[in-house]
């Protein structure tokens, strides 16, 4: 009886076992990959594994809180993100009694199958330091973020009533203006828009639609986006800096110490040196 509780608690800790729950979120991306080709969407043998990676990830996550109890699995927030993907993907479990020709519930199945692969995020090393890192730029990019929006409301609504009589589909209401615009702001292709709604205009018309938007890609996609991934990438490298102010404080403490302990050896050698002289000076024959 023994021998058998203590293999089976060894084939328990096998099942959650960092390697083990790896290999099967890698395994089950390459399936969810190779099923969203269509020739192979429906093949058995990729839902059968499927279907038994997130049966393990069920019975990976009951075996956990059983071993650890909710409270202290709970208490990890790791613990709490894969519980979060894994009750969400659950529903796929159902598939086999459900019916797969509602559109919708075939939809959201695949969804949910999908953020399964977010699990990998777990075994990213420095995940801890690495997101905090991302929170503390997100927070810090906030405001930046948030001009931008503004910034790109007012030239989208600017380019509406200017442009949107010329016919073309870029700018036919506020909500598809402020879209081209944003897609100006990303500055790939840019001039395609520019150039599309001039080849409709008056020459005149269309000097000034490039001048537009030429100041737009300049201030909004240059500057601001700019603006925005040095905000971001300072604030994820804040640890780095700090860690590099770290050591170079430590060094300055370490020279302090090293200049204290060279000027007590002075101190002691002068004091050496004072005695003999001292003592020569009391020695006639000296």
């Amino acid at each position: 009886m023994t021998s058998a509780t203590t293999a089976r608690a060894k084939f328990f800790q096998l099942l959650i076992d960092e390697r083990v729950v790896m290999g099967v979120i890698v395994l089950n991306a390459v399936v969810q990959f190779l099923r969203a080709f269509h020739r192979w969407e429906h093949v058995d043998v990729l839902y059968v594994f499927d279907y038994a990676c997130t049966a393990y990830f069920v019975i990976e996550l009951l075996l956990k809180i059983g071993i650890l109890g909710f409270r202290d699995y709970w208490s990890n927030s790791w613990n709490r993100f894969d519980f979060i993907i894994v009750v969400a993907s659950s529903p796929h479990l159902l598939s086999p009694f459900m019916d797969m020709r509602d559109l919708g519930v075939l939809l959201v199945l695949r969804t949910v199958r999908l953020i399964r692969v977010l699990r990998v995020l777990r075994f990213i090393p420095d995940r801890d330091r690495l997101l905090a890192g991302m929170l503390r730029a997100v927070r810090a990019s906030v405001g930046v973020v948030f001009a931008l929006v503004i910034y790109n409301f007012v030239l989208g609504l600017t380019a509406c009533y200017l442009f949107r009589d010329t016919g073309s589909p870029y700018f036919i209401d506020p909500i598809t203006s402020m879209y081209s615009v944003f897609k100006v702001f990303t500055v790939e292709g840019w001039y395609e828009i520019p150039d599309a709604v001039a080849a409709v205009s008056s020459e005149g018309m269309g000097f000034f639609i490039r001048g537009f938007f030429v100041f737009t890609v300049l201030t909004g996609g240059i500057l601001g986006f700019s603006l925005a991934n040095a905000v971001f990438v300072d604030e994820m490298m804040m640890d780095n800096n700090d860690h590099l102010e770290g050591l170079v404080e430590d060094l300055r403490e370490e020279l302090r110490e090293a200049r204290g302990e060279s000027e007590a050896q002075s101190a002691r050698l002068e004091a050496v040196v004072q005695e003999l002289a001292d003592k020569l000076g009391r020695d006639p024959d000296g």
